[in-house]
């Protein structure tokens, strides 16, 4: 299920602020577009420690950290679902499998997988990339996104801890 921007937004607010996810973000610094995941929870680690955890290229060394409480996982990634560059949606991590390849897919729906089989619940904010040439930085469109991102959970965050 891709959901509107209105409605993943809406979502992406109540998985962070009041359903305690936390927030892993997934990318490669040397491709391109697949960076945005790690450069948005980059943005968000230093001030939200315990809550959002820059995962880099491996989110299943995170796996410990993930299963500490069993709160839902909120994974942020570049991922083609059919929307134009920079657009973004939620989904179920369990739908991963399905949709068109991307280069976390695997490692990502295995990990939302063994999640599962601990009672955590995992989402994906897929990011639709433009680009994802070795060297190349974020495109214009998916930096856009990951600066509204950024401060949407920000927010959501805020909330969360009680300081917004």
């Amino acid at each position: 299920m891709v959901t509107a921007v209105g409605t993943a937004a809406a979502r992406l607010i109540d998985l962070v602020a009041r359903e305690g996810a936390l927030v892993v973000g997934v990318g490669h610094s040397l491709r391109g577009d697949d960076a945005v995941g790690s450069a948005i929870a980059a943005s968000l680690a230093p001030r939200f420690a315990g809550r959002a955890i820059d995962a880099g290229p491996v989110p299943e060394s995170y796996l410990g950290s993930l299963l500490v409480s069993p709160r839902p996982v909120v994974f942020l990634d570049a991922v083609m679902h059919g929307g134009e560059p920079g657009s973004w949606c939620v989904i179920s991590a369990a739908e991963l499998e399905s949709r068109a390849p991307d280069t976390h897919r695997a490692s990502l729906h295995l990990l939302a997988e063994l999640l599962r089989t601990h009672g955590v619940e995992a989402w994906v904010v897929g990011i639709e990339p433009r680009q994802l040439n070795v060297g190349a930085p974020l495109s214009p469109e998916v930096e856009c996104t990951a600066a509204e991102l950024v401060g949407l959970l920000t927010a959501a965050l805020m909330e969360a801890s009680g300081d917004g």
